[in-house]
């Protein structure tokens, strides 16, 4: 019987960023406006329930539960913190990787550590909870910024400034009434600017994966296995989007002979990681400390000593 996604009873999401799902743009060639200079590429933290039929995204906690949850449930493949780290990492790198590929120059932070743009990106309340996580190099940028675009692009020669939002999702699938399976959706939006400032890109690509894993029971599944897949997911709609906006002199898109270019991510070092978690975990008491919670509810939830607690409020 014919496998299908399942509806169900999902509230709208939050923290829908407004260019992004936007009417999509009149096709422009990227080609035109290469070099471009990557502003931004971050995701989600977890891995919410998606429906195709009403194009909703489940909302499971709040911003404040949510960060509690992922510290609750630091084992599962789906929220743990390097797992996440490392699927936006791979995505980011590969993007880049892929603009290149399709003969255009990218501008990064990697390749422009210098550049005074990527170092003035600043963080949002939303960021300090680990609600949006960057991949490495960038900051989580919700909203385009016409003075930035045109400082990244007078400082480095870009001639374009995309955004890239990735959205790491499951779906349920079913086999006629029975749910039989789940399996991992990708869905990658991108906004984009000339040197000017003017749009030229406002569109949202997605793919599900063909390859679903099997229900063990009603609610437990393979989770390894759904995440395992979401790399070469974003690829799919990374080319997806540079097959439709970056198109040769011929006309044609630079898909023949395309030989793409081999991803490896470069884990930061033990002590690099350890200094990371406890900056970030420092960082969300210090707001749950803002939000009235009390030194002892704050340690709790994130891990710290009462002291170190304490110590944020002087």
């Amino acid at each position: 019987m014919k496998k299908n996604i399942s509806k169900f009873t999902i509230l709208p999401f939050l923290g829908l960023i407004p260019f992004f799902y936007a009417c999509a743009s009149t096709p422009a060639n990227l080609r035109d406006y290469s070099p471009v200079a990557v502003m931004t590429v971050y995701s989600n933290p977890s891995v919410p329930w998606f429906d195709e039929k009403s194009k909703t995204e489940s909302v499971e906690d709040g911003i404040l539960s949510g960060a509690i949850n992922r510290l609750i449930n630091k084992k599962n493949p789906e929220t743990e913190k390097e797992a996440v780290q490392e699927r936006i990492d791979y995505a980011g790198q590969l993007l880049s990787a892929r603009i290149r590929d399709f003969g255009m120059e990218a501008i990064t932070p990697e390749s422009n550590p210098d550049c005074s743009a990527y170092k003035n990106a600043g963080k949002t309340f939303s960021d300090y909870l680990g609600n949006t996580v960057p991949a490495a190099g960038y900051e989580a940028i919700a909203s385009s910024n016409g003075k930035m675009n045109r400082m990244i692009c007078k400082e480095t020669g870009a001639k374009s400034v995309i955004y890239v939002n990735f959205r790491f999702q499951k779906v349920m699938v079913k086999d006629g009434v029975r749910n039989t399976g789940v399996a991992p959706r990708v869905a990658m939006t991108v906004f984009a600017t000339d040197n000017t400032g003017k749009k030229i890109i406002s569109k949202e690509y997605s793919a599900i994966s063909e390859d679903y894993t099997d229900l063990i029971k009603s609610s437990e599944w393979d989770k390894e296995k759904v995440v395992s897949q979401f790399p070469a997911l974003s690829d799919k709609v990374i080319t997806q989007f540079l097959s439709e906006f970056s198109v040769s002199e011929s006309g044609e898109t630079n898909l023949q002979g395309f030989t793409p270019t081999e991803i490896k991510i470069k884990s930061p070092a033990k002590n690099q990681q350890e200094d990371a978690v406890l900056t970030e975990k420092k960082a969300t008491a210090k707001k749950l400390l803002e939000h009235g919670m009390t030194p002892e509810e704050a340690a709790e939830i994130t891990g710290l000593s009462i002291e170190e607690v304490e110590s944020l409020k002087e």
